[in-house]
């Protein structure tokens, strides 16, 4: 299996969430388009008094590399209430979480930086191992407040049990996508959002024509301007709201598989550039998807 965690001083896009208010809908048409999910699951928080519910649910496709989540609110906790408010703006994309090797150092960098990070946060949730046994996976969870990172849910994490979260019985799809790869958010001021992401993860990011790219040790970032998506990444579908995430970027074993089941399953190529096919998910999912080799790079990527 492809290394799914970074060494001591890297940092990856470890993945990226969807905010779906049904759920049941959101994974009846994942799994209609060739995606293997992960059952689901309510988060809970390690704390003194026991483990408490963190008012979410989720399901998964995990991919070889990365993997993208598809949370739902199941309380009235305070991330419930922001699941809410963000969906009352768009459904889609709205969390993109990074994930390092060192919490407690990241926390001392963000503070530094004028972030003002909580403090981590201790989440489990529920995982069935390959033998049945219901185990639990842990991650350590780094956030801040929703208005220091406007464009969404934005959050370093340190994952504790590799092996439990990406078994080898969910990484198989039908439709061949194995890597997320990049993500593409729309901004007033991309050079201040790209600086300022750099800023938390401690990278520097890069101008290239009408976009600025934020490379990670793996995974890249993108930010363009409302005017420009149409000219950075057409067909893209067009955010009424900013800021917004709007699509990622994935790699495929085998991207006439993977146009041949997202087809059959309702989702109709947009538009194509060279090697790159690009799809909308349907508004009970939300966001678009751009599809690639996997050793290939998506246009707005580079």
């Amino acid at each position: 299996m492809t290394r799914q965690l970074p060494n001591q001083g890297e940092i990856f896009l470890d993945h990226v969430a969807h905010f779906v208010p049904e759920l049941d809908r959101a994974s009846a048409l994942l799994e209609r388009i060739g995606f293997r999910l992960t059952p689901f699951t309510e988060q809970r928080n390690r704390t003194p008094e026991g483990l408490v519910s963190a008012g979410m649910g989720n399901r998964c496709i995990m991919l070889r590399e990365g993997y993208l989540e598809f949370l739902t609110a199941v309380g009235d906790t305070e991330l419930a209430q922001q699941f809410h408010a963000a969906t009352r703006r768009y459904v889609g994309l709205h969390l993109i979480a990074f994930s390092l090797a060192d919490p407690q150092a990241a926390h001392a960098t963000l503070t530094a930086e004028g972030f003002a990070p909580k403090p981590p946060v201790n989440l489990t949730r529920p995982v069935e191992d390959a033998s049945g046994e219901i185990r639990e996976a842990r991650f350590t969870v780094l956030r801040v407040r929703p208005e220091t990172m406007p464009e969404g849910r934005i959050q370093v994490l340190q994952h504790h049990t590799e092996s439990l979260v990406w078994q080898e019985r969910r990484l198989g799809h039908d439709n061949g996508v194995v890597s997320l790869k990049g993500v593409l958010l729309v901004v007033e001021d991309p050079e201040e959002s790209a600086q300022r992401f750099g800023r938390f993860v401690g990278r520097v990011p890069q101008h290239r024509d009408k976009r600025w790219l934020l490379h990670l040790d793996r995974g890249t970032c993108v930010f363009v301007a409302p005017e420009d998506l149409g000219a950075v990444a057409p067909g893209v579908a067009v955010t009424t709201t900013t800021p917004a995430i709007v699509a990622t970027a994935l790699g495929s074993s085998d991207p006439q598989r993977t146009e041949a089941c997202f087809q059959a399953g309702g989702l109709e190529a947009v538009t194509a550039a060279r090697g790159e096919t690009l799809y909308r998910f349907p508004p009970e999912v939300g966001g678009s998807m751009a599809v690639v080799p996997v050793g290939a790079s998506v246009s707005w990527m580079s």
